[in-house]
């Protein structure tokens, strides 16, 4: 029989880890999407469309709880419904994040989860080519991943002026904003196609190319809405051991509507949830696992009691102030209009060049605390003593999650080589800001023991319910009036927002009042399934699987344990990369209970066979050349039963790179 598994959710974590489950012949992997798959329109594929276009379609609205400590006001938020998630809709900025982000993870508990852990994955995923600034090779990036990352054929002026401001201030250039140091002015990559200038997404990346396999099933258009156990007894552990205890995740029930039939579906392996940050929790929540209390509180049985299922809550907190730019002859996107936008239209299609190729934001800036404040030490101060205002849910292991993450947050505000904030830059004249690691927390909560009435979920990001948030955010617009002063920012003839003009700066009580009013999502949400110590309010462990659970694992945004300095898209790749090469991977190769084969496809017509069996510890490694088996090396080993699955781990990885040459050689061979 096939081992099967379920993957909850068509995005970024979840079609990643059915393509890589899906490689190995001997397994049935099913993936629900409750989005349909998206039609390739213009308005959603055209990088230069993204922010002009209303990809409604394929998003779904949420609801964010009135905001106590800005205005007071309630909102609504989008997220992607579509095979892809939210790639299909987002911003395309492709930035990873800083070395000493990643190494908090590991600070917090979860060991290889720093940058050197994760820089593999990352590489994996991407096939990157060189930034238009760059005057070095770029060193840190992947070439044959199936994500395209690159840049536009087309760079509004405005971009350069935005740059030359940027050093004018003293900040300097970074060629390469993905190296792990971010700090500086750039020119920020997009997941953009290098032959269309066309979004590269996670449906294009992992899903396509491998739909035809027999063995990976895809249902769109139906919602999952609860899973299915049985219970033989709890677990504090969830380290997966084949008869272990815990919870035994036997499938899922799903529909297509709220009054539709439900219908059931079985696996013997994993289920793998992957519905986003904010999907994710309130699905346990339903399914009873989560906080005791707010499950009685839905009629909801407590199978698990997991106080941290839908707290943590992060985001980027962002202002999108406008200083609109009023030179003359100035072009910017604004001005794709009637017949020039027909022009525009024409040129992208017959070539792939113009203004359609450049995506709303390329031109970004990401700065240390100390470059933009001469009172570092006080802000630290006030972020170390100021009043947490956390959830008044948060039960003493959140509080002392809370308190660990606080205290990598200070350390890494202090440091020259992270950003406190991000500065994005349009052609016409918006300078949006961006807090990037907050000290606040909110929580997603269930308001029904009915997935289908959790389509309003409450989402409570709390911003500024640490005031320090908030003053980085008056330190970034701060940042913006002087840099509009900059000469090459002024030759655009800016003309700040009302209330944000250059006299309006030095007022900082009633700046504060204004911007208040108008701080958004940056839709970056995470953290709600966070991959931290039990005891710490986490949800999972460091291979991402649910505590007091045996086969349930969680791989999206939520298992961030502390939101990068970044657009997340590129960790969330990377994650999902990560844990199944390191765990799904390591756990079939490690089976004693029989012998594994594994066929990795690494181009057309051309595989890596891995076979091995733990009971004799050795592996064959051969190349499938047109479907002929050739054998070109066998490599037996004397190792300990309980070392032959940790050398096994990174096994595509690392073969996929030794012997491409040898593939190379034979399949020439073959043709002499």
């Amino acid at each position: 029989m096939l081992d099967t598994y379920i993957v909850i959710g068509g995005g970024i974590g979840g079609l990643v880890v059915a393509n890589r489950l899906s490689e190995d012949p001997f397994v049935s992997v099913l993936v629900i999407e409750a989005g349909e798959l998206d039609d390739g329109a213009e308005d959603v594929s055209a990088s230069g469309n993204v922010g002009f276009e209303d990809p409604r379609r394929y998003e779904v609205k949420v609801v964010m709880a009135a905001q106590e400590f800005l205005d007071g006001k309630a909102g609504v938020l989008s997220q992607g419904k579509a095979v892809g998630g939210s790639t299909i809709v987002n911003g395309l900025v492709w930035t990873r994040g800083f070395v000493a982000d990643f190494d908090a993870w590991e600070h917090l508990g979860n060991p290889g989860w720093g940058w050197s852990g994760l820089l593999p994955y990352f590489q994996k995923n991407e096939s990157t080519r060189e930034a238009p600034i760059c005057v070095h090779p770029l060193r840190t990036h992947g070439e044959q991943g199936p994500v395209e990352v690159g840049y536009p054929n087309y760079y509004y002026n405005q971009s350069y002026n935005f740059l030359d401001g940027i050093q004018e201030l003293g900040i300097p250039v970074n060629e390469d904003c993905n190296s792990g140091n971010a700090t500086g002015a750039t020119i920020a990559p997009s997941s953009m196609t290098t032959k269309n200038r066309s979004r590269s997404d996670a449906r294009t990346a992992y899903l396509d190319r491998v739909l035809e396999r027999k063995n990976l099933h895809l249902v769109t258009g139906y919602t999952v809405t609860r899973l299915l156990y049985d219970d033989d007894g709890t677990a504090s552990n969830s380290t997966y051991v084949p008869g272990g205890t815990g919870l035994n995740i036997l499938g899922i029930e799903f529909a297509v509507n709220s009054t539709a039939s439900r219908v059931t579906v079985a696996c013997n392996r994993e289920v793998i949830l992957a519905a986003g940050a904010v999907f994710s929790p309130v699905l346990l929540q339903v399914s009873g696992i989560g906080p005791a209390k707010l499950l009685r509180s839905l009629g909801v049985d407590v199978a698990i009691d997991l106080p941290g299922v839908g707290s943590n809550l992060q985001d980027h907190p962002t202002l999108q102030p406008v200083y609109e730019y009023t030179s003359p002859d100035l072009f910017s996107a604004w001005d794709i209009v009637g017949n020039t936008r027909d022009a525009v239209r024409r040129e992208y299609l017959a070539n792939r060049t113009g203004p359609w190729t450049a995506p709303m934001v390329n031109a970004v800036a990401f700065t240390a605390l100390a470059w933009v404040t001469d009172r570092l030490q006080e802000v630290l101060d006030e972020a170390t003593n100021a009043t947490n205002n956390l959830p008044p849910s948060y039960d003493s292991t959140l509080r002392a999650g809370y308190a660990a993450q606080k205290s990598e947050l200070i350390s890494l505000r202090a440091r020259n080589n992270t950003s406190a904030y991000e500065v994005m830059s349009t052609s016409w004249g918006q300078l949006a800001v961006s807090a990037m690691q907050p000290f606040s927390r909110g929580t997603i909560q269930a308001i029904s023991s009915s997935f289908f009435e959790n389509s309003s979920t409450l989402i409570d990001p709390r911003f500024c319910s640490h005031p320090v948030d908030c003053k980085l955010l008056l330190l970034a617009l701060t940042f913006n009036d002087r840099l509009i002063q900059t000469s090459p920012m002024a030759a655009l003839i800016p003309v700040p927002p009302p209330g944000f003009g250059i006299a309006d700066a030095r007022n900082q009580t009633a700046l504060d009042e204004v911007m208040k009013k108008i701080i958004v999502s940056g839709i970056h949400l995470s953290d709600t399934t966070s991959m931290l110590l039990l005891d710490l309010g986490g949800v999972v462990d460091s291979s991402l699987k649910v505590y007091g659970t045996r086969n349930l694992r969680v791989v999206d945004a939520g298992i961030i344990p502390l939101i990068p300095g970044a657009h997340i898209q590129a960790a969330v790749y990377a994650i999902a990369e990560k844990v199944w090469c390191r765990h799904y991977q390591g756990r079939k190769l490690g089976d004693v209970s029989r012998h594994k084969t594994v066929i990795v496809e690494i181009e057309r017509s051309c595989y890596i066979v891995i076979s091995s069996s733990r009971a004799i510890g050795c592996m064959s490694v051969g190349v499938n050349l047109d479907q002929t088996l050739l054998y070109v090396c066998r490599i037996r080993l004397s190792v300990a039963r309980t070392q032959f699955p940790q050398f096994l781990l990174p096994y595509v990885f690392i073969v996929n790179i030794a012997l491409r040459d040898v593939m190379k050689r034979t399949r020439d061979a073959s043709n002499m």
